[in-house]
């Protein structure tokens, strides 16, 4: 049986951190966690001194990366993205559209089709993630461009289901819409995680969409209803909710330190999540870019619309996610992993995903003391090492 072994100081599980273990894999599974003292002698061991060990990052929520856009790339431009998140420590992604026209967003369920049937040496990819084109047009529409804005068409998701080969796993639209209500229930029913972002939601609204089967509120704060003592909107009603996870954009630029505080205290670390919302800038100098059509500016790692001066997207990448939570919220690490492991993984029902324990997929990060990616092995392989 082939088999590796790794050898670290810490573990996290991330529900629990344990020390001086070894971590045994067999092909693209973790067959069991032991002491250092229970590793056979006559095995090769991966041992990483001072290191941590985590499961590998879930983005559940990602634009592009490198130059490379999920929504104008193909094939080739999907296989980059994967490759290039490697080196931040993810092991498994969601490619994510934005607001689109109908062919536009068939030729990328094409492409998402095509793609996972490969074997890439890289982040493997989870589906495909509509963001849009059902959004409310005012201004929480922040950079989706609303040429492309439409109401909730089931007949125009049964189309693109089947160009994706049924690889459509997540899609994000705003519940106050005519036919939303509708719209959620069928792509429930169809296994597809529904999201709520880009919004004008009021309190009730927003309730009847979470009846309806809404699941995960889209970078909470941004591209929705601001939160007032009299109408709470989407945010109120999130907060109200045990079954509705919200995730986070940690990049102390689309969210106050406080803000992330004040959630992390009033809703635990149990249902948020960690994204990027990374756009193709990710990586690149700063200068003129476009986004869904939308002329935009990077400058100083923060990329806005060009015409409106409005945040587009992010530039954020996971590992640094996790180390802001640490480093500038002050969350415990295995907290922080948590929130960017196994709470994506269960919010998008992988139930063998986001957790280092015996027969869940061999998915893991090697960080050193100060949270730098040293290794990713996604399952049981070693594809980056930055050594």
């Amino acid at each position: 049986m082939e088999q590796l072994v790794l050898k670290v100081d810490r573990a996290i599980t991330p529900t629990e951190e344990l020390r001086e273990i070894a971590i045994i894999i067999e092909k693209d599974k973790i067959k069991k966690l032991v002491r250092w003292n229970e590793i056979s002698q006559d095995k090769d061991v991966l041992y990483y001194p001072n290191a941590i060990a985590a499961p590998g990052f879930l983005d559940i929520h990602t634009h592009g990366y490198g130059g490379y856009d999920v929504t104008i790339n193909n094939v080739a431009g999907l296989v980059e993205i994967s490759k290039s998140l490697l080196k931040h420590g993810v092991t498994s992604f969601l490619p994510s559209t934005v607001t689109q026209s109908q062919e536009i967003l068939l030729q990328v369920c094409d492409a998402v089709k095509n793609v996972v049937k490969k074997e890439v040496k890289g982040a493997e990819i989870l589906g495909l993630h509509l963001e849009g084109p059902h959004i409310n047009t005012g201004k929480e529409a922040g950079a989706q461009n609303v040429n492309f804005a439409r109401n909730p068409n089931i007949k125009e998701l049964e189309e693109l289901t089947r160009k994706s080969d049924h690889n459509i796993k997540r899609i994000t639209l705003a519940p106050e819409l005519p036919g939303a209500v509708e719209y959620i229930k069928y792509a429930k029913e169809m296994g597809i995680v529904v999201s709520v972002g880009h919004t004008n939601a009021t309190y009730k609204e927003a309730i009847l969409g979470f009846d309806a089967g809404i699941t995960i509120c889209s970078h909470l704060f941004n591209g929705m209803r601001p939160f007032h003592h009299r109408e709470p909107g989407i945010i109120g009603a999130y907060l109200t909710r045990e079954d509705v996870y919200a995730e986070l954009i940690t990049d102390m630029v689309h969210l106050h330190p406080g803000t992330i505080t004040a959630v992390v205290k009033l809703k635990g670390i149990e249902r948020l999540i960690l994204i990027t919302d990374a756009i193709s800038e990710t990586g690149l100098p700063d200068g003129e870019y476009e986004l869904g059509g939308l002329e935009t500016v990077l400058k100083d790692g923060i990329s806005r619309i060009k015409a409106t001066g409005r945040l587009a997207g992010s530039t954020l990448t996971m590992d640094v996610a996790v180390k802001n939570m640490v480093t500038q919220i002050g969350l415990d690490l295995k907290d922080a992993i948590r929130m960017a492991t196994l709470n994506p993984a269960e919010v998008m029902k992988l139930s063998n995903y986001g957790r280092l324990a015996p027969d869940f997929v061999a998915d893991i990060v090697i960080l050193d003391s100060k949270l730098n990616i040293l290794t990713t092995i996604c399952k049981g392989t070693v594809l980056y090492s930055s050594k």
